[in-house]
């Protein structure tokens, strides 16, 4: 449990400062009775409307993003760049969100987002053998020796060793690759490693989690991991 005013703040909706002149205005309803105090006592799945915006309340929240190309993984805008989280603005949670597992700029497809921070460890955690199953759209013909070397092993620029990969080959420059692993570039650098060169990448699972026929830019809350 926590008190109202914080929790839309949390929400960037309002300052707690804001949260009593707004309850004496009647502007905020909980469970679709007007809110006398700002420092009421909430608990989860709590309903609140705010200025016609009814907002559920949820302890820990999980979505997934279809990201477009453009857009960075990170929660403020950096390098010219906007946030993911401009793809999100409908999303009355979005500033209480973090990703789980970056993608690059150019990169499109799934972000896994939650305020869960064991949540997001578990996925993100080196140890977990999380599955991130992406679409490879290649400069060159991938020969069957080359998918191969990927599904084995392959050194990257730096000199290290990748863990075991599966590969589907779907046309002669397009591949599903699924790796557990997460380093810096780590698709594009395993092409280079075998002479080739990504033209087009996006992620379309991770572990079990897919877009569930999300269109680009589009997002939605999913149930909590099991």
């Amino acid at each position: 449990m926590q008190r109202l005013d914080k929790y839309l703040a949390n929400l960037w909706l309002l300052s707690r400062r804001e949260a009593p002149l707004s309850c004496k205005k009647g502007e905020i309803l909980l469970n679709w009775e007007i809110a006398k105090k700002s420092d009421i006592k909430i608990k989860e799945w709590d309903r609140i409307t705010y200025k016609w915006q009814e907002i559920e309340v949820l302890e820990n929240i999980y979505a997934i993003l279809y990201k477009s190309s453009g857009y960075i993984s990170s929660d403020e805008d950096e390098f010219w760049y906007p946030s993911y989280k401009k793809q999100m603005l409908s999303c009355p949670y979005v500033n209480l969100l973090h990703v789980a597992w970056r993608l690059d700029v150019d990169t499109e497809w799934l972000l896994l987002l939650s305020n869960d921070g064991q949540f997001i460890h578990q996925v993100i955690s080196p140890k977990r053998d999380k599955e991130k199953e992406y679409e490879v759209h290649l400069e060159k013909e991938i020969s069957d020796e080359d998918c191969i070397k990927l599904e084995k092993w392959v050194i990257l620029d730096d000199g290290y060793k990748t863990k075991p990969a599966k590969v589907k080959k779907l046309e002669d420059k397009k591949i599903l690759l699924t790796i557990t692993e997460w380093k810096y570039h780590q698709v594009k650098r395993m092409l280079e490693s075998i002479n080739n060169k990504v033209i087009y990448l996006k992620r379309i699972r991770i572990a079990n989690r897919n877009l569930d026929w999300l269109k680009k830019g589009d997002w939605k809350l999913i149930q909590p991991p099991q």
